[in-house]
């Protein structure tokens, strides 16, 4: 019996001295064991995603979050304080460590903040302060400084002496308030300030409040905007009006800058809305962490302007007065006037000549239109088509002579272009989707009024809609009225009878959203339309209400890029297969 003990007692020791040799394999989880322990959760409240400034500092706050093994809980606000405080409850009770927020209004979120304050998180915010709660930092450019910089610019460039219009930012926001004293303070006794108006830091509004400055103040030597979407808003107003005014903005966001390598507005102010998100997860994980952190973390910025290296490089892409060709699918649609005009406005600027011909919605008519121009010596043709299939006829027309050929906001299914130069319809249609499954809660009847079967704008818009509404909601009608307004308005009378239930409209267009939306006026009943391109017209539309949104490209911008696309083509340079223009939501 002893030696059995004994015996045991020795089986137990070797097990035991080779479990402890095992240990060391055991080793790479107990370490990924204390990398959760040091991780935590965090909050990121976002005044509004509908601003690329702000999507970008998102990014940057995911991607530092990613690297640190944060979770990071990204809200919304969509520029509501109201939404921005139901944000801060909804966060206050996912047991988050820390809370990075970007207010919507300096003073209103204050109330936010407090709630926090009462639980014991630590708050930080991002670019814009607060006037009360207690934060334990704030990481942000100098905006002040900021506003003298673009200041100082604008006096430098009209040579101390003009007329300035300042568009303000959302009221009560540090951004507004910092980037307008530093601007001001750079002006005065320099420059007359003839107008000083506020567009919430919105391209539409810019666009908006710019035209009405426009009509009233004969005089304007610049624009100084406290954002960049606003400047291009103001750029739209301006460059639709002719008039030659220099336009500033703020924040270096990627259609800015394109803005200013291409001429169009004199600079930005360059933020880092990516590194501002970085350094607020950073500044999280120090809090999380014990450490101390700074009260105020700044954040480098510089002025993006045209230098002499740019304008050298400007010169040399001049034109000698070569003669393009551009085909239009009509000009009976707002879109497409837009589009021919931004055109013309760049084939001046560049000093080129420009041929423009309308197919009339008439696959004939444009391959006719190939044929004319053909005869015309022109260097290069840019087509927005009719049909993506029909148009490859007249663009094998155009290969067969060696004409370069681009296309602009529609495609082609075949032949060979040199380049595309159009919105990202698919996404577009989604935006467009997604907004009408939001505003449904999620469940309802949608009509679906189709472009011009053939384009793929059509096509892809759809496709991008479906795609979104799938499972979600039911589309009780899909009917073609070829992007016309009359059209759109007999189709949707015609669905009006035949549709006791409607709750909404997606249009691939505003002109067909707008037919749509008289005919849903005159039977009185209540249904949400949304459309695609923000004509004016249709943005005229929203803001009184009378359509729920319209997803706003840029045809002026189509236009000017597929001129220039077009001279660097003619000049032997490269130029990408696909050329992508922004879109956001109005609503």
């Amino acid at each position: 019996m002893k030696k059995f003990m004994s015996l045991l007692m020795i089986v137990i020791m070797v097990m035991g001295m080779l479990a402890g040799c095992a240990a060391p394999a055991e080793e790479a989880p107990a370490e990924s064991g204390e990398q959760m322990e040091m991780a935590g959760k965090v909050g990121l409240i976002v005044s509004t995603l509908n601003n690329p400034f702000f999507v970008t500092l998102k990014e940057g706050a995911e991607a530092e979050a990613k690297a640190k093994g944060l979770e990071l809980i990204v809200l919304d606000s969509q520029n509501d304080p109201a939404k921005e405080l139901a944000n801060m409850e909804d966060l206050l009770t996912q047991d988050v460590d820390a809370i990075l927020i970007n207010p919507t209004d300096s003073d209103a979120v204050g109330n936010a903040i407090k709630l926090a304050n009462g639980k014991e998180i630590p708050v930080i915010t991002l670019d814009r302060g607060a006037n009360a709660g207690e934060v334990v930092a704030h990481i942000a450019s100098d905006n002040v400084s900021g506003g003298v910089m673009a200041g100082d610019y604008i006096v430098e460039m009209l040579g101390g002496s003009g007329k300035v219009v300042e568009l303000e930012g959302i009221a009560g926001t540090s951004a507004a308030r910092d980037r307008g004293a530093g601007f001001n303070k750079a002006v005065e006794g320099k420059l007359e300030v003839v107008a000083r108006q506020v567009a919430d830091f919105d391209r539409s509004k810019g666009l908006s409040v710019m035209e009405n400055i426009l009509q009233a103040q004969p005089e304007i030597n610049a624009v100084f905007a406290h954002n960049d979407e606003m400047a291009l808003g103001a750029l739209a107003a301006v460059q639709s009006s002719g008039r030659d005014i220099m336009i500033v903005g703020f924040d270096a966001t990627d259609d800015a800058v394109k803005a200013v390598e291409a001429g169009q507005m004199a600079a930005t102010v360059a933020q880092q809305p990516d590194k501002i998100g970085s350094l607020g997860v950073m500044a999280a994980m120090d809090v999380i962490e014990g450490n101390a952190v700074d009260e105020f973390i700044p954040v480098d910025l510089k002025l993006v302007s045209g230098d002499m290296a740019m304008m050298e490089e400007s010169k040399e892409m001049m034109g000698n007065g070569e003669k393009l060709g551009l085909i239009v699918s009509t000009l009976n649609n707002p879109f497409f006037v837009t589009l021919k005009e931004g055109a013309e406005a760049k084939a001046a600027e560049l000093n080129l000549e420009l041929v423009v011909l309308d197919s009339q919605n008439d696959p004939a008519k444009e391959l006719a239109n190939m044929e004319d121009l053909l005869t015309q010596d022109v260097s290069a043709i840019l087509i927005n088509p009719t049909d993506s299939d029909a148009v490859v006829n007249a663009i094998k027309m155009a290969n067969k002579k060696g004409i370069p050929v681009l296309t602009l906001d529609r495609g082609a299914n075949a032949g060979e272009i040199a380049t595309h130069i159009a919105s990202d319809n698919v996404a577009g249609g989604m935006m467009a989707g997604e907004f009408i499954v939001e505003m449904l809660g999620g469940s309802g009847n949608v009509v679906e009024l189709e472009g011009i079967a053939g384009t793929s704008a059509a096509r892809d818009r759809g496709a991008g809609f479906n795609k979104a509404v799938e499972g979600k909601l039911e589309v009780v009608a899909r009917q073609v009225a070829d992007f016309d307004r009359t059209k759109g308005l007999s189709v949707m009378e015609n669905i009006l009878q035949a549709q006791p239930e409607i709750d909404a409209v997606f249009a691939h267009n505003d002109e067909m959203a707008l037919g749509a939306l008289k005919a849903v006026q005159s039977s009185g009943r209540d249904i949400k339309i949304v459309g695609f391109d923000a004509t004016d017209d249709a943005v005229k539309a929203v803001e009184a209400g009378e359509l729920a949104a319209t997803v706003a490209q840029q045809p002026a911008m189509i236009g000017s890029l597929g001129v220039e696309s077009a001279l660097k083509v003619l000049h032997g340079e490269m130029v990408e297969a696909y050329v992508p223009v922004d879109l956001m939501l109005v609503k």
